[in-house]
C-alpha cells in the first residue's frame, strides 16, 4: 500500500512540475504524450490535483487544458486569519493547526501535529467533533454549529465551521475553524435587554395614555348626566366618540408585537362597536369591516382612527332616520407600496348636495377633510348611489 502511495505521489510530482514550464497549460493527450504515461492514469492523476485546488482547467474548443493553479495553499494562509484553525485527516488526526490554536490549546505544535482528536481533551475541539457529523463532513457536507464552552468559570461561545478538504494524494479530511463569538454574543444579549426595556416603557406610555383618555373619558360621562339638552347631549357624546377611538388606538398599539402598528381589521371593529354603543344603535343598522392583514403605523394611526370614528359617526347620525333598517360597509386595503384606500359605504338615504359639495359642513367632516389634507397628505371623494360612500385615499409614509 504505502509503495503505491509513494508511486503516486511521484507521478503527482511529474505532473505538476511539467504543468510549471508550460503556463498556458497542456491537455491530457500532450501530459501523456510528453511524460509517456497512459491517458487513464493522466486523467486519475488530474482529477486529484483538480480536486485538492492544485490544478485548474478550462475548455479550449472541444478540448480540456489544465494548468498550475495560482491559488495559495492553505498552509500559507492558515495565519493570517484571526480564528483558530485545525486540519485533520478521516482518522480525526490533526494534520496542520495555525498559531492561533496553538496558543489557545497551550500546547506546542509538535505536541498537536498527528494526535487523534478522539484521544485527547482539546480546547473546544474535543467538544466540537461528532463522529457521525464528521462522516458527513467526509462525504463532501460543509456544517456549522455555535457551541457554548465555559472555562474557568468563563462562558465562551464559538461558531464551529467544518469544511470538507482534500489532501494532495486524494484522500478526504476536514478543515475545522473555530470562531470566537462572545463578544458578538454578549451584545445580543445587551441588544435583546435594551430592546425588552423598550418595549416594556412603550407599554406602560400606551397603558398610562390610555388611563388618561379612560378618565377624561369618565368626566365627561359624568357631566353628560348633567346636560338635559339633547343637542348638547350629542355634542358630549360625540367628544367621547373620539377620545375612545384615540383610546383604542392606544390599546392596539400595546395589544401589536412591536407596539409600533396597529391591526386595522381589529381596531376598527372594536371602534365601531364602541361607537354604536355610545349612540345606542339598535338591530336594525348592522356593520362589517373588511381589511385582511392591513397595519397601519404609529404615526398614522391617531388620524385614521379620528377619520373612520367621524365617519361612521356621521353615517349613525344621518344615513337611518326614524328607525330605518340599513348597514355600514367598511373596507380598507394597501398596497406593498403603502398606499392605503378606505372606504366607508351605508345604504342609507344619502348626503345632501350642498354638503357633498362642501357647501355646508359640520363640525365632523371639517375635521375629517383638515386630517386627510394636512396630516396625510391625501385626497377624499364623496359619492352618492343608494347611499354614500366616502373615499379616501393617501401613502402612508415609511
Amino acid at each position: 500500500m504505502s509503495l503505491e502511495i509513494d508511486e503516486s505521489k511521484r507521478e503527482l510530482a511529474r505532473v505538476k512540475e511539467l504543468l510549471k514550464n508550460e503556463p498556458r497549460g497542456l491537455s491530457i493527450t500532450d501530459i501523456s504524450r510528453m511524460l509517456n504515461m497512459n491517458r487513464n492514469s493522466v486523467s486519475k492523476y488530474l482529477n486529484m490535483l483538480l480536486v485538492s485546488g492544485h490544478v485548474d482547467m478550462r475548455s479550449v474548443g472541444v478540448a480540456k487544458v489544465y494548468f498550475l493553479s495560482q491559488r495559495v495553499p492553505i498552509s500559507a494562509m492558515l495565519d493570517f486569519s484571526s480564528d483558530c484553525i485545525i486540519v485533520m485527516d478521516s482518522m480525526l488526526r490533526i494534520v496542520q493547526t495555525n498559531d492561533n490554536y496553538v496558543e489557545f490549546s497551550g500546547k506546542s505544535r509538535d505536541e498537536l501535529i498527528g494526535i487523534s482528536v478522539l484521544d485527547r481533551d482539546l480546547p473546544v475541539l474535543t467538544d466540537a467533533i461528532d463522529v457521525h457529523i464528521f462522516e458527513e463532513v467526509l462525504r463532501g457536507q460543509d456544517l456549522s454549529r455555535e457551541l457554548w464552552w465555559e472555562s474557568d468559570g468563563e462562558a465562551f461561545y464559538f461558531l464551529i465551521k467544518l469544511i470538507p478538504t482534500v489532501f494532495d494524494d486524494g484522500q478526504p479530511g476536514a478543515t475545522v475553524i473555530l470562531e470566537n463569538i462572545t463578544d458578538l454574543k454578549r451584545t445580543e444579549e445587551e441588544l435583546k435587554f435594551a430592546l425588552a426595556e423598550k418595549e416594556q416603557l412603550l407599554t406602560e406610555i400606551h397603558q398610562r395614555i390610555r388611563n388618561n383618555l379612560q378618565v377624561i373619558s369618565s368626566l365627561i360621562n359624568l357631566q353628560t348626566s348633567e346636560v338635559e339638552d339633547p343637542a348638547a347631549q350629542r355634542i358630549v357624546q360625540q367628544a367621547q366618540s373620539r377620545i375612545e377611538a384615540l383610546a383604542l388606538v392606544h390599546d392596539n398599539l400595546h395589544e401589536s408585537p412591536d407596539h409600533m402598528h396597529v391591526n386595522v381589521e381589529d381596531y376598527v371593529n372594536e371602534l365601531v362597536t364602541s361607537l354604536f354603543h355610545t349612540f345606542r344603535v339598535g338591530d336594525e343598522v348592522t356593520f362589517s369591516v373588511n381589511a385582511p392583514g392591513v397595519l397601519i403605523g404609529l404615526d398614522t394611526a391617531v388620524s385614521f382612527g379620528l377619520i373612520v370614528s367621524e365617519l361612521v359617526t356621521n353615517v349613525i347620525k344621518h344615513a337611518f332616520p326614524d328607525g330605518r333598517n340599513g348597514h355600514i360597509a367598511i373596507t380598507i386595503v394597501k398596497d406593498d407600496g403603502g398606499k392605503v384606500v378606505i372606504s366607508v359605504k351605508d345604504n342609507g338615504i344619502g348626503m345632501p348636495e350642498e354638503y357633498r359639495s362642501g357647501e355646508k359642513r359640520g363640525i365632523g367632516l371639517m375635521l375629517v377633510s383638515t386630517l386627510v389634507d394636512r396630516q396625510l397628505h391625501g385626497t377624499m371623494e364623496i359619492s352618492v348611489n343608494n347611499g354614500t360612500n366616502y373615499m379616501i385615499q393617501f401613502t402612508e409614509r415609511p
